[in-house]
Parts: structure tokens; C-alpha cells; sequence
């Protein structure tokens, strides 16, 4: 295995880190990985386990304001910027690295709606798309006055920090991978109202252009998972002729760090989606 990092700068001149994990002698295809909110890619480490001894390439960016990235912790002026980044990391790192491999997009939580429509917008040389904890509107726990609330302090105070509603213990059922979560420094529990309101807006957005997905479709998600909601419409709209959808009983928000029986199955389930789309 080799392992490697780097940044470049995107368009606005920030700072954007990003990580790979490559097989030897030489992989036989890429996952192009997405994290979700407050988070960074390094926290992938079950999904590298699993795909890297079976030929896979993971690479993945730490977003701006995330991680080791430039930014503001917890903000982002539009989320485009966020899909404008990864359109870049693909062209700049894994199509130079990578030339003429096949290319899939895994996105999980907030990463699910940048990795949604980069997709609706750059459909070009992706083989295949999975997302998990997704869904196409937000999360039944949060009310619709703080939907209200959230768009009117995303344009009066759009870059304060307020703190984030979701307990750590939301994530996973293994105390090890709370504990985990909780303890790395890198990981963060506040959020701006500019973001809240993007990613509120953005969840709707790849969900009404889920017709324009047309690769195949694997989606991921735990039966006690309510960050998002509507996961079964936005499978129906997705356009793929071929398209799965597992919802695995008992398991929350991030299906790959669950307990060690619940995330192996997960995980099996990944790897056999993925290598039989190569």
C-alpha cells in the first residue's frame, strides 16, 4: 500500500488538503470518497480496509473549512464551492494519477448532496455512485420554524457559530467509534446558519435533479439514520435503470463505523456492489 497526501489551491486560493490509498502494484479502479459534515476523510479507514486488498484506490479531499483544509470551521459561503472543489480534486489528482481507470463517487451525509450534484452537473467518466446516510429533504428531527430561522440568519449573520444539535452518540452504536469521534481533534460540533441553509437547500436540489443520474446507484443507510429524510423518493427519482437501495435494521448515521458484525456487512455489501461494476 501506498499512501499519499497533498493540497492545491482552488479557484478562490484556498488551501484544499486531500489523501490516497493505492494498492500495489497498481489498482484496477478509484473511489473518488466524499466525507460528510464536520469530519475529514482520514475517518474512511474501514472503507480503505475493505476495498484496498481488493485492487481499489480510495482518495479523498478534506473539504474547505473542514479538517486540515483552509476555511472556517463549519461555514461555506455557497455550497457550490464545495462541488466546484471536488470537480477540480478529480481533474487535477485522480484523472492525472489515474488516467483511463474507472472512476467511482462514494458520498456519505453531507457529502451524499455534493457528491449528488456533482454528479447532476458532471456526469463525465464516472462508472458508478453510492451514497449513504442521504436522502432528499432534511431530517424529520428538525423543526420547521429552525428551517425558517436558519434561511433568515443565513443572510443577516451567515458565518457565526452556533452549535450543532446532533449528539456524537447519533452517529454509531459502537461506543469505541463515539469515543473516537468525540476525542479527534479534527472533528468539530458547530456550523454556521449560511451552511445549515445550503445544505438544507442542496439535499432538495440533488434530489429534483435526480432523474439526470443515469450510472448505477448504490444507496447506504441505517434504519435509525434521521439526519436526512425521504430516501425512498429520492431512489424512485434517481433515472438509473440500475440502482440498489439497502436500509439495514438498527444501524444510525454511519453505516461504515457501526458495530463490527452490522459494518462488516455494510462493508461486503460495497465491495461486492462496486467490484461487479469495474
Amino acid at each position: 500500500m501506498n499512501t499519499s497526501t497533498g493540497t492545491f489551491k482552488a479557484t478562490d486560493g484556498k488551501s484544499i488538503f486531500w489523501k490516497g490509498w493505492t494498492p500495489e502494484p497498481s489498482p484496477r479502479a478509484v473511489l473518488h470518497t466524499i466525507h460528510g459534515y464536520a469530519e475529514h476523510i482520514d475517518r474512511y479507514g474501514n472503507v480503505v480496509g475493505e476495498l484496498l486488498p481488493a485492487g481499489w484506490a480510495i482518495f479523498g479531499t478534506d473539504h474547505r473549512g473542514h479538517g486540515h483544509s483552509d476555511g472556517k470551521r463549519g461555514h461555506v459561503g455557497a455550497f457550490q464551492e464545495f462541488i466546484d472543489d471536488e470537480k477540480q480534486f478529480r481533474r487535477d489528482v485522480i484523472d492525472a494519477r489515474f488516467p483511463g481507470l474507472p472512476v467511482f463517487v462514494l458520498g456519505h451525509s453531507m457529502g451524499s448532496l455534493i457528491a449528488m450534484n456533482y454528479v447532476e452537473q458532471n456526469p463525465e467518466g464516472i462508472r458508478g455512485l453510492v451514497l449513504s446516510g442521504t436522502g432528499s429533504r432534511p431530517g424529520t428531527d428538525i423543526p420547521a420554524f429552525l428551517l425558517v430561522l436558519t434561511k433568515i440568519l443565513s443572510g443577516l449573520l451567515p458565518s457565526v457559530h452556533v452549535k450543532s444539535p446532533l449528539p456524537p452518540e447519533f452517529i454509531s452504536r459502537d461506543p469505541e467509534v463515539v469515543k473516537a469521534y468525540v476525542d479527534d481533534p479534527l472533528v468539530y460540533n458547530v456550523i454556521t446558519p449560511r451552511l445549515a441553509h445550503e445544505m438544507n437547500r442542496y439535499v432538495v436540489i440533488g434530489a429534483q435533479n435526480a432523474a439526470k443520474i443515469q450510472m448505477p446507484v448504490l444507496i447506504q443507510l441505517g434504519s435509525e439514520d434521521t439526519a436526512f429524510s425521504g430516501q425512498q423518493e429520492l431512489f424512485n427519482a434517481i433515472g438509473a435503470k440500475d440502482k440498489t437501495f439497502k436500509r439495514y435494521p438498527g444501524l444510525r448515521h454511519e453505516v461504515y463505523n457501526e458495530l463490527a458484525v452490522d459494518r462488516a456487512a455494510v462493508l461486503a455489501d460495497l465491495k461486492s456492489w462496486l467490484d461487479s461494476r469495474v
